[in-house]
């Protein structure tokens, strides 16, 4: 089952490595949603910008992988 504060640690976390993500991002997606570990982004700005702001992501923090699909 597991320890019952996991998903607040893990919710907690999550919030403060979006705020310094999208923070420190160039450029900003339309629409950035996440439910646990699903992120769903509307991005306006083209492939080779996504590419880089998913390099700036992945950079955040070594504990966090994101995956685009």
């Amino acid at each position: 089952m597991g320890f019952p504060l996991s998903p607040i640690v893990a919710n907690l976390f999550m919030e403060y490595f979006e705020s310094k993500a999208l923070a420190s991002a160039r450029l900003l997606p339309k629409l950035w949603k996440r439910f646990v570990d699903d992120t769903n982004v509307i991005w306006s700005h083209g492939q080779d910008e996504l590419d880089l702001f998913f390099k700036h992501l992945d950079s955040q923090s070594s504990a966090i992988k994101f995956i685009m699909e």
